[in-house]
């Protein structure tokens, strides 16, 4: 396990086409938090830490991402109803090449839909995490629907959804990670945005995004 410190962020509002943006940055809502290590941490999943070991001559760094999402308050109105986590890998300065999400972490996330009268509960915890098992998408049974979606293993940008499912809704911590192989004698780092969707009952739906980091950009 690892722990991972975690951020305020305030996120902006986005314009949209035919309304007049007339609320402020969105803060108190979602927290962020990552961490950056050696493709042989202790915490490296079994199955990442073979895949780095069959190409010794490659370098690796495993990203570990936490997105927090919490309730509305009576400050604070609306609900999250989708979110994505979009990493832009590249090289400072610029090269031809990039940096390569080979493994991302999940695949797909999922939760089990509860039928009716059956009464269960979600309970969030705090922010030591254990990334767990991946699933590919589509692998969910017919009575489970997914949480977290990743795209884009093998490419220099991955990108994750969150979404609310029947009784469960968009609140909590959401851990991703990427095992990334570095372009070599280079800088490598991982730009982050983050676009968020509330929807509030008199407003309707408001869209916000941040770009994440320190200050922009995480080294690698």
């Amino acid at each position: 396990m690892t722990e991972v410190m975690m951020h305020d962020i305030e996120l902006e509002p986005e314009p949209m086409l035919g309304r007049q943006i007339d609320n402020g940055p969105l803060r108190g809502r979602f927290t962020f938090g990552w961490d950056v290590l050696g493709a042989d941490h202790e915490t490296v999943r079994a199955d990442w830490l073979a895949y780095a070991k069959a190409a010794p001559n490659r370098e690796f760094r495993q990203l570990v991402m936490v997105c927090s999402f919490r309730p509305e308050t009576p400050e604070s109105k609306g609900v999250f109803r989708h979110a994505s986590l979009g990493v832009k890998l590249s090289t400072i300065p610029g090269r031809t090449a990039n940096p390569l999400a080979r493994l991302i972490d999940p695949g797909e996330r999922t939760r089990p839909i509860p039928g009716p009268g059956t009464g269960m509960s979600f309970t969030v915890k705090a922010v030591v995490l254990d990334v767990g098992v991946q699933k590919p998408p589509s692998a969910a049974a017919a009575n489970e629907e997914w949480i977290v979606r990743g795209h884009g293993a093998s490419q220099p940008n991955p990108q994750w959804e969150f979404r609310p499912v029947k009784r469960f809704p968009l609140v909590g911590d959401h851990p991703v990670a990427a095992l990334i192989e570095l372009v070599p004698d280079a800088v490598n780092a991982a730009e982050v945005l983050v676009a968020a969707e509330l929807e509030h009952r008199s407003w309707g739906v408001r869209r916000y995004r941040a770009k994440l980091g320190s200050p922009h950009a995480i080294l690698l």
